[in-house]
């Protein structure tokens, strides 16, 4: 009997025992050190604080051989109260790189800010400019390009992603760039006071010779995109017109898509032209078959090109390009056909004013 109680009495004891030993929880640090951990590397702690997650890895390292430590260990007997504190350190660690990386990162944003602004108000001045030019060429490609480059630099910076920005950034430059010199070689003659001076001079003889006669006369300015009909010396009637493709260059030889420059006169009326109603005027003259002739002697003209002909004032709209001549809307046209005859002076000048302060604006100016 007295054995069987004593059994009886280890067994309750075991039972007591064991029920008042639990396993210790985990502490919750752990869980949280795992996202932790986590958040840093998608942050890209590796990236902006390397040194310091170098040793914030040591610190986890050594918090998670704790942890094994205490896990081989039977329930009971498991002590996390220095695991607790291991992990707190390793958390503590890590929300100072997280704070860090966010600085580095605000840091960047704002630097990369500062430099897209930059380019996009280099891009705004560009589009301004181009507003004048019919130009479709090197110009409109590459601040097209520009602007598209733009747009996938400013979505990375948004969403942090700064790898790579800089060599965008300097791709953007270099577009705008090449549009910029492309600009200043179709428009420096513009800011040409001595050619600025030659179209006035052409201007005020057709004026005066409009005014001696007491008859019509047209004078176009191509970078303002203008037709301004006089009668009697005094204006009448302004239009806004189109140009060719290259429009703000001089016509040089057929194809080249150029509107040409000069004193010309009507010399046919169409009334009934595939372009509603066309005026057609006389070049080449032989100011323009001279030019021809010295550009092709320096090796400017194409092999095979002649010099052209057939530029006309016309209708169809003003907001379409043309292979060179002058067009107009339809309703302006009809104005226009009913105050000019054949001979009736037409003179192109390039601009009345010169273009100087519009490059110099343009040129590298600080951000």
């Amino acid at each position: 009997m007295k054995r069987r109680s004593g059994k009886k009495f280890i067994a309750l004891f075991l039972v007591l025992f064991l029920g008042s030993c639990k396993t210790p929880p985990v502490p919750p640090e752990v869980e949280r050190a795992k996202a932790q951990e986590n958040d840093l590397w998608r942050a890209g702690a590796l990236l902006y604080a390397p040194e310091e997650y170098a040793r914030y890895l040591e610190t986890s390292r050594a918090a998670k051989n704790e942890l094994i430590k205490q896990k081989a260990k039977i329930g009971w007997f498991r002590k996390y109260q220095d695991v607790q504190a291991a992990y707190r350190g390793v958390l503590a660690e890590g929300e100072e790189i997280l704070r860090k990386v966010q600085q580095e990162k605000d840091t960047k944003s704002k630097d990369f800010g500062r430099q897209l602004e930059f380019v996009g108000g280099r891009i705004a001045k560009l589009k301004r400019v181009i507003l004048k030019m019919n130009e479709n060429g090197l110009v409109r490609k590459s601040l097209v390009q520009a602007e598209v480059l733009s747009q996938e630099a400013e979505l990375m910076r948004r969403e942090e992603k700064f790898t790579g920005l800089s060599e965008k950034i300097r791709a953007i430059e270099a577009h705008l760039s090449r549009a910029e010199e492309e600009v200043f070689s179709i428009l420096a003659r513009y800011a040409d006071e001595s050619q600025v001076e030659r179209w006035r001079a052409w201007a005020e003889e057709t004026i005066a010779e409009s005014r001696r006669r007491g008859g019509a006369a047209i004078i176009v300015t191509k970078f303002d995109r203008r037709l301004t009909l006089y009668q009697k010396g005094v204006p009448k009637a302004v239009f806004n017109i189109g140009l060719g493709k290259f429009g703000l260059s001089d016509k040089l030889y057929a194809g080249d898509e150029a509107t040409p420059e000069g004193r010309y006169k009507i010399v046919k009326k169409n009334p009934s032209s595939r372009f509603y109603k066309a005026l057609l005027i006389d070049y080449p003259n032989e100011k323009d078959r001279r030019e021809f002739a010295e550009a092709k002697k320096k090796g400017l003209i194409p092999a095979g090109r002649g010099i052209g002909g057939l530029i006309e004032i016309h209708g169809g709209g003003n907001d379409s390009l043309t292979n060179g001549c002058i067009a107009l809307e339809n309703e302006a046209m009809d104005a226009l056909f009913s105050e000019v005859g054949i001979g009736t002076p037409v003179t192109i000048v390039g601009t009345l004013e010169s273009a100087a302060e519009l490059l110099a604006s343009l040129k590298h100016f600080e951000p």
